[in-house]
């Protein structure tokens, strides 16, 4: 489903992305773990082009990705806007339209991106808020949410878009620890319906819970990936061992 070759990236010199390549298959559920810093994050925004790689490819679906590197005059191009509806992305920080009702925010992107008739966005976005526990809240605006609320409002508001792969990046470090719950128990539900998901976390409980394979980020590579059970029960690098190591130690 998701395939990326070589990708690297910097900021002003500074290499996060030292050279990342991996395949995602259909179906399948990724989640990336690595301290602050490591280039989760910006690996997550390349895949659907919110950040331009410096070098290397991306495939979708089989279909490569094209975008200018030396320039940032394309990154709104049709073909770039239709990769970013075929991978939903969910923030850290829920960006939703504040001055949008919930409803309003589900099919701004189905209408608006889709073309989608305005009548059928609303029946799927109320069939979304009803999967996310929040179709009473359709006419609710942001402000009157909690965080927990409107990240479950970002989920299905990704959704609408009948994305082929949804990228979660650290989708609940701004909650509150009693709101993590209720986002994360969306994402397993999705998980267990067969969504394609890539997932950027620092909850490892969540991440031995939903991950088929775990990715272990230093540095801007890939330091180690395995399976649930290897990687927190067998780490095989000094550096995957002394990371767990500090976790526990909290």
């Amino acid at each position: 489903m998701i395939r990326v070759e070589g990708i690297k990236k910097s900021f002003h010199q500074n290499a996060i992305l030292k050279g990342i390549s991996m395949e995602i298959q259909k179906g399948e559920k990724v989640v990336i773990i690595g301290p602050s810093g490591s280039g989760k994050s910006t690996f997550l925004r390349t895949i659907n082009v919110l950040e331009i790689p410096d070098e290397g490819d991306i495939y979708i679906d089989g279909k490569k990705t094209h975008f200018d590197k030396k320039s940032k005059k394309k990154m709104n191009s049709p073909e770039i806007c239709q990769v970013r509806a075929e991978t939903g992305m969910v923030f850290q920080n829920f960006n939703l339209f504040e001055h949008m009702t919930v409803l309003q925010n589900v099919i701004e992107g189905p209408v608006t991106v889709k073309k989608m008739e305005k009548e059928a966005a609303i029946k799927l976005a109320r069939e979304l808020l009803k999967k996310v526990g929040l179709d009473h809240k359709e006419n609710s605006y942001p402000s009157e949410l909690s965080g927990g609320q409107k990240q479950r409002i970002a989920i299905a508001r990704a959704l609408a878009m009948q994305p082929k792969a949804i990228l979660f990046d650290e989708p609940t470090s701004a909650l509150d620890p009693e709101l993590v719950g209720e986002v994360l128990n969306v994402i397993k539900e999705l998980a267990h319906e067969g969504m394609t998901m890539v997932i950027v976390t620092h909850e490892m409980d969540f991440a031995k819970g939903v991950g088929d394979r775990i990715v272990f980020m230093d540095g801007g590579v890939i330091v180690e990936e395995g399976p649930p059970k290897e990687i927190f029960d067998n780490p095989k690098s000094g550096r995957l061992h002394q990371f767990l190591s500090r976790l526990s130690e909290r």
